[in-house]
């Protein structure tokens, strides 16, 4: 069975439990780690407590799962989803052959300054380049070597994304999932200008400015379609 994991504060446990309610009535492994204080509606699921960057406190939550799961979610503690949820989002994930995929960001809704990840009319699911590291996304088998650990070095998380696009140039299938839509719900508490800095100048360096050619959509599996297209051809 699949598995989630995340980090949460006590002051948005109510977010956390509403997300994995669908998730432990189909049997799903979880870990999470409290970045202030343990809530008691998740002590059974909490792993560890205390303060950290993200991408640390994830490795070390990860660590502490059973055996390795075939699919992994990794999630925030601050988001809703708007169509959908966790379950039904794997198992598209799943039909579609993806290796690393989030869920579509509901119309209307914030799009974290990345508009590929606004959900698409008239799709089901869609092959692209790009996937954020947050609030949720998958992890599938068959790449899970090259995203797990994650780069402790990019502390909260800022520019994995582009690691992750030359996972999709090495193989890779990453992708986006229209038929299950999330909402991020909330709002950053730290100043980001020097991690935003540090980024851009990275994506610049890569011949990639303000993620010019990073951001693309690949093909899109409509919901007429029984099979995603990029699977009827036979394709890995």
């Amino acid at each position: 069975m699949p598995a989630i994991v995340g980090i949460y504060r006590h002051d948005n446990a109510h977010h956390v439990n509403r997300l994995l309610e669908p998730a432990l009535a189909d049997g799903w492994q979880t870990a999470w780690w409290a970045l202030d204080a343990t809530h008691p509606d998740l002590d059974g699921v909490t792993v560890g407590e205390g303060p950290g960057l993200k991408l640390p406190l994830l490795n070390q939550t990860l660590s502490r799962l059973g055996p390795a799961e075939p699919w992994t979610v990794v999630s925030d503690d601050d988001l809703s989803f708007r169509k959908g949820d966790v379950v039904r989002f794997v198992r598209l994930c799943q039909r579609a052959g993806f290796d690393l995929a989030q869920p579509a960001r509901a119309r209307g809704t914030e799009s974290g300054g990345h508009p590929i990840t606004t959900k698409f009319r008239v799709s089901r699911a869609r092959t692209t380049t790009f996937i954020e590291s947050g609030p949720l996304f998958a992890v599938g088998p068959r790449c899970r070597d090259r995203i797990f650990p994650f780069p402790g070095e990019r502390g909260l998380g800022w520019g994995v994304e582009i690691d992750w696009y030359e996972l999709a140039v090495a193989g890779c299938r990453l992708g986006i999932v229209d038929g299950v839509t999330m909402q991020h719900l909330g709002e950053r508490a730290y100043d980001d200008t020097e991690m935003l800095r540090s980024m851009l100048e990275e994506l610049d360096a890569r011949g990639h400015p303000q993620w010019a050619g990073m951001r693309n959509t690949l093909e899109v599996w409509r919901p007429w379609q029984p099979r995603a297209p990029w699977l009827r051809r036979g394709t890995p």
